[in-house]
């Protein structure tokens, strides 16, 4: 059965109408990517500018998670969970929040409760590594010591980031210098001292002294020279 021509002619059109469209375009909507870092020190100041002579905008501690808004080279405009805004050093941001802590000083108190008055569980020493577990505003941090295992409480001002580097003290001046730590090795001995020879006595004294020195001559009498006769004066035969 034939196919009547208007029919043709509209499929025709229709299929020339497909061709020539242009394809709608659907727009995806854009995801806005910030990327989240956390303070890697105890505490830093945010700057008001990408430098280190900038003003301090606001105080940030450890862990706290800041948003970025902007980089510039080694600096990141940040951001806080409270609205706070200043900028950062790379060196001091971390993509993951620190765990591994040193202790500064020596006999800082593990406490069982956060507070001057709770009761100590033990005493520390000076670089001893311990893992942070949970940390409160008022700056206590709770931390376990990997030498022993002990939990507790421990000030935040009592660790630190990186081990303390324990430098000897200088001596003052007039105070005798420390001696050097003993290696446990005994020095070798050198050659006996040789004793000191004995005195050498003086010779007996004979009792005579020097010789008497010769008496010198009597000095020899000079005839006075002959007295000259003036011009005119006689002159005996």
């Amino acid at each position: 059965m034939r196919k009547p021509a208007w029919l043709l002619g509209a499929l025709a059109l229709g299929f020339l109408g497909c061709a020539t469209a242009e394809p709608v375009r659907v727009e995806a909507p854009v995801v806005e990517r910030h990327t989240f870092f956390y303070v890697a020190e105890m505490e830093i100041s945010l700057k008001s500018g990408p430098e280190e002579t900038g003003g301090d905008a606001a105080k940030v501690g450890l862990n706290d998670r800041v948003q970025q808004v902007e980089r510039r080279g080694s600096w990141f405009l940040v951001r806080t969970a409270d609205g706070r805004q200043g900028w950062a050093n790379d060196r001091d941001l971390s993509l993951r929040p620190v765990s591994d802590l040193f202790v500064r000083r020596w006999g800082a108190r593990l406490q069982a409760e956060p507070g001057e008055k709770s009761k100590t569980v033990t005493r520390l020493r000076q670089n001893d590594r311990v893992q942070l577990v949970d940390k409160d505003p008022q700056g206590w941090a709770k931390v376990t010591v990997a030498r022993t295992g002990n939990t507790g409480w421990l000030e935040l001002r009592d660790l630190a980031t990186a081990q303390v580097v324990v430098r000897p003290r200088r001596s003052k001046p007039g105070e005798p210098a420390a001696a050097p730590p003993s290696t446990g090795t005994p020095e070798p001995a050198g050659p006996p001292a040789q004793a000191a020879p004995p005195p050498q006595q003086a010779a007996p004294s004979t009792g005579l002294g020097p010789k008497a020195a010769e008496a010198a001559p009597p000095p020899a009498k000079t005839s006075p020279a002959p007295r000259k006769a003036k011009p005119g004066m006689f002159e005996p035969f």
